[in-house]
C-alpha cells in the first residue's frame, strides 16, 4: 500500500516528466522554425542524452554491455524509438503547432495496446477496445473536418506524425518482448540513445547537416542542448517511476505531456487551436484513460 507521502512523490514525478517532455516539443518547434536541420537536431538530442546517461552508468559501475544480444537491443530500440521517429517529428514541427504534436503523442499508448492485441501479447478487453475507438475518433477529428487545421496541406504532416508515434509504440512492444533478462534499465536506455546517434550521424553528415557549435551560440544551439539534458533527466526519472510505482502508473505521463505541450505552445508561441483539435485531445485522453485502466481479475488469475 502506497502511503500519502510516496503517492505525492510519484505524482510530482509525473508532473515533472510531463512538463519536461512537453517542453522538449516546444524546444523542437522553436529550433526547427529557426532553421535547425531535423537530423542534426535529433543527433544532438540523442548523443547528448546518451553521453549524460553514460556518465551516470559509469558512476554507478554498470556500463552498457556489448555482447550481441544487447547490441541488437540497442540498435532496434534506437531506430524505432529515437532515430527514425524523431527525424520525422522534427520535420513535422516545421509545419505543425507544438500543441498538435503533443496531442499526437497521446496516440503512443493507444497504438501500443493495438499492436499488443495483434501480436497476442495482451488479451482482448472491451474497455480497452473502446479506448482504441476513442483514439481513432481523435485522429478523425483532426483530419476529417476542413476547419480543424489552419492549413489543409498540413494534413499529410499529421499522418507522418501518426506514423512516428506508431514507431514509438513498436518500440514499446519490442522492449516488452526482448528486454534482456539481466538488463539494467539505465544502461539499456543509454545504449539505445548512443546507437540512435550513430545511425543519425551519416544522415546529418551527408544530407541535412549538423548543428554548428562555433561561438557565439544562438537559440538553436541552446535549444538543442536543453533538449538533450531534459531528455536524459526525464528518461532516468521515467525508469525510476516504472520501478517504484509500476508501468501503469508511469504510463499516465502521456496525459501530462499532451497537456503541457499544448499549454507551452499557447503560453510561449501564442498558438490557438480549433474546437475540432480540442475535441480530438479530449477523445485521445479518454482513450488513454481506458487503455491504461487495470483489468479486473478473479483471485488467482494473472493480470491481463
Amino acid at each position: 500500500m502506497i502511503g500519502p507521502g510516496q503517492l505525492a512523490l510519484h505524482l510530482a514525478g509525473l508532473l515533472v516528466m510531463g512538463v519536461g517532455w512537453g517542453g522538449n516539443i516546444l524546444l523542437a518547434k522553436l529550433a526547427t522554425s529557426l532553421g535547425a536541420p531535423p537530423a542534426g537536431l535529433a543527433f544532438l538530442e540523442a548523443a547528448g542524452s546518451g553521453l549524460l546517461l553514460l556518465l551516470v552508468c559509469w558512476l554507478r559501475g554498470r556500463l552498457p554491455r556489448l555482447d550481441g544480444r544487447h547490441l541488437r537491443f540497442y540498435v532496434i530500440t534506437g531506430a524505432l524509438g529515437v532515430a527514425i521517429p524523431n527525424v520525422v517529428i522534427f520535420h513535422a514541427a516545421r509545419h505543425l503547432s507544438a500543441g498538435l504534436i503533443a496531442i499526437l503523442m497521446t496516440l503512443i499508448p493507444l497504438v501500443t495496446y493495438g499492436l499488443s492485441l495483434i501480436l497476442r501479447i495482451e488479451r482482448f478487453w472491451w474497455v480497452r477496445a473502446v479506448g482504441l475507438l476513442f483514439g481513432l475518433l481523435g485522429v478523425t477529428l483532426i483530419l476529417a473536418p476542413s476547419s480543424s487545421l489552419p492549413d489543409a496541406s498540413a494534413a499529410h504532416w499529421v499522418v507522418l506524425g501518426f506514423l512516428a508515434t506508431t514507431m514509438f509504440a513498436m518500440q514499446n512492444v519490442y522492449i516488452a518482448h526482448a528486454w534482456p533478462r539481466d538488463g539494467d534499465a539505465l544502461a539499456l536506455s543509454c545504449g539505445g540513445l548512443i546507437a540512435s546517434a550513430l545511425m543519425l550521424a551519416p544522415l546529418a553528415w551527408f544530407h541535412e547537416g549538423f548543428i554548428g557549435f562555433i561561438p557565439p551560440w544562438g537559440a538553436i544551439q541552446w535549444a538543442g542542448i536543453a533538449m538533450a539534458v531534459v531528455n536524459a533527466l526525464m528518461s532516468a526519472l521515467f525508469i525510476l517511476s516504472i520501478r517504484y510505482a509500476g508501468p501503469v502508473f508511469a504510463s499516465q505521463t502521456a496525459y501530462l505531456i499532451t497537456i503541457a505541450g499544448v499549454l507551452w505552445g499557447m503560453l510561449l508561441l501564442h498558438e490557438r487551436h480549433s474546437l475540432w483539435i480540442w475535441a480530438a485531445m479530449l477523445a485521445m485522453c479518454a482513450g488513454v484513460a481506458l487503455v491504461t485502466r487495470r483489468r479486473p481479475h478473479p483471485a488467482g488469475e494473472a493480470l491481463g
